[in-house]
């Protein structure tokens, strides 16, 4: 690849890094803004449970599944110049799915009222059940656009075109924004639902012209038979078992949280927006970083560099995550209070958050290094076996949810994920050492146990610099963000010296890192390494697998 191959790589790469960041900012700012204007109530629950069902659906069989499915293989046949048949495929891939996901949609709007009654049977308000069949009945059609769209987001991104595509999200989230804002005081919940449905219609039409403009309008021709629309079919099963594991997991949540009251799956909802924006800044970065090494390590066959691949990524990820255990524990009412508490948003309402939070970080550094471990798996073409660990988790949740709802209620469902997710992490650990012979599991521990130790001192600087800028200058906005900024910092900075005192090789690694990132030429590396080795999706992860199809959430949309 030449010098300007290399440098467009890298300004895409820079581009999309950007517009994800600018994403998830705006996917905060959407949470504040529905919270601050429509308050942490009933309603808000109800919407909760509207959309998760939809959500889970497209997640399932439409956006997520259906792209990671459909994009290596339009890919590949666009790479053997077999122009006319990857045209042929997705037209014919786009016909099904509207045949099929307009079949699901329209079922999820006759039957709404048992949708509701399966994801919260909890609910017992009347008026409150109502509210959730009508607001799932206006957004169940998005599972169809969802579709279409991440099949045409698929085929821009295949023509490496991925301005458009990282794009969308951002508009999905500004038109919520907006609807929320200028229509809730008349609409109420239904603004915020139509907002969604409005947004996901312009993330469809942004990209028609794009599609168009590279030869779908020219090439429109159906084969039905063709080997290569069966490929896509083959390889949605095992996409679709994935996320499957993944969300269901979700919705059990959902499920028990609506016997606890009828605002408890937003409390949790809301909880886990904070908990994932760690783990989507460091641990799935580190991930789709060492994803292409693993893969070919793998492939050669070359196993102590594999585990010292493995090794190395899992004792950054417990480095870097590990601190926002301690902040969510001992920083996190102040810090639900400054992003959450507007509006209608009422104390008790903060609190409810915070303790939810507190019991998720506990499980962060776990679900973060898992991310790796799966990807390992995936490196070595195993992707059945994260799977049926998955499976146990998916009968393990639903028990210990169950075990810990009524004593702690919102806090013991998030406990429950928690200790699930050690589960899984001790799980994956174990099958990985018996596939490659060992895993380095006591160097793991030991800079997992000295994380962990450092979180000592970042508790209580953190804390302690908080609780005093707190007092003195009081809970005004340009106050709480000085004290809580500065709380930060101060446990950052305490962390980093208490892992420099106990020897930590991580903490030069990360700095090393760092300094690189401040390499214009270090920047332009990366990018191409993350255009070329992970594609157009972040990254195929396994044949049928991207990036999306493992790492799936809706913060970013």
């Amino acid at each position: 690849m030449g010098n300007r191959g290399r440098q467009g790589l890298a300004a895409a790469a820079a581009f999309l890094m950007v517009a994800t960041a600018a994403s998830r900012v705006l996917g905060l700012f959407r949470e504040q803004v529905m919270l601050s204007v429509l308050g942490l109530n009933a309603q808000m629950g109800a919407f909760t449970v509207a959309f998760k069902i939809p959500s889970l659906v497209r997640t399932l069989v439409a956006d997520t599944a259906l792209s990671a499915a459909f994009i290596p293989v339009f890919s590949e046949l666009l790479a053997k110049d077999r122009r006319k048949e990857a045209w042929q495929v997705a037209t014919t891939v786009m016909l099904l799915a509207t045949l099929v996901l307009g079949v699901i949609s329209f079922l999820g709007v006759m039957f709404a009222p048992q949708v509701v009654a399966l994801a919260a049977p909890g609910f017992e308000d009347p008026a409150t059940i109502e509210l959730a069949v009508e607001l799932t009945r206006i957004m169940f059609p998005t599972v169809l656009i969802f579709g279409l769209t991440g099949i045409m987001m698929g085929i821009l991104n295949s023509y490496d075109h991925f301005t458009l595509p990282a794009l969308a999200p951002i508009v999905w989230n500004l038109v919520i924004i907006g609807a929320v804002f200028f229509f809730a005081d008349d609409l109420g919940f239904q603004a915020l639902a139509w907002g969604i449905v409005i947004g996901t219609v312009l993330q469809l039409v942004i990209q028609i012209p794009a599609v168009t403009s590279r030869g779908g309008r020219k090439m429109l021709s159906v084969s039905l038979r063709h080997p290569a629309v069966r490929r896509v079919g083959i390889l949605l099963g095992p996409v679709m078992l994935s996320l499957g594991v993944v969300n269901f997991n979700v919705l059990i949540n959902t499920i028990i949280a609506s016997y606890i009251s009828e605002e408890a799956p937003a409390v949790i909802d809301k909880a886990f927006r904070l908990f994932q924006l760690p783990q989507g800044m460091f641990a799935i970065a580190i991930g789709t970083v060492l994803f292409p090494a693993l893969s070919r390590l793998a492939a050669s066959d070359q196993l102590g560099a594999f585990r010292s691949t493995v090794s190395l990524g899992v004792r950054q990820i417990l480095f870097v995550t590990l601190p926002f255990t301690g902040f969510f524990i001992v920083l996190g009412l102040p810090t639900v209070r400054l992003i959450f508490q507007h509006g209608l948003v009422s104390p008790e309402d903060t609190a409810q958050i915070a303790w939810a939070l507190a019991f998720y970080s506990m499980g962060m550094a776990f679900v973060s290094a898992n991310t790796l471990l799966n990807r390992a798996f995936y490196g070595m073409q195993k992707a059945w076996l994260p799977l049926m660990v998955g499976g146990v988790n998916l009968v393990l949740n639903a028990a210990l949810s169950l075990a810990l709802y009524r004593p702690l209620e919102e806090g013991g469902i998030t406990l429950s994920t928690a200790l699930v997710s050690a589960f899984n992490f001790l799980a994956l650990m174990w099958l990985l050492k018996r596939e490659i012979g060992t895993v380095d599991g006591r160097a793991i521990a030991a800079s997992g146990f000295r994380s962990a130790a450092a979180l000592v001192p970042l508790g209580l600087a953190g804390f302690g610099t908080w609780y005093v800028l707190d007092g003195l200058l009081g809970r005004s906005l340009p106050g709480q963000l000085v004290s809580l900024a500065a709380g930060y910092a101060a446990g950052l900075a305490a962390y980093a010296m208490a892992a420099r005192f106990l020897g930590m090789q991580e903490l030069h690694e990360v700095l090393a890192v760092v300094r690189r990132r401040r390499s214009r030429t270090a920047v332009g590396e990366a990018g191409v390494t993350a255009g070329t080795e992970a594609g157009s999706e972040g990254g195929d992860i396994a044949p049928g697998f991207s990036r999306s199809s493992v790492d799936s959430t809706d913060e970013g949309e």
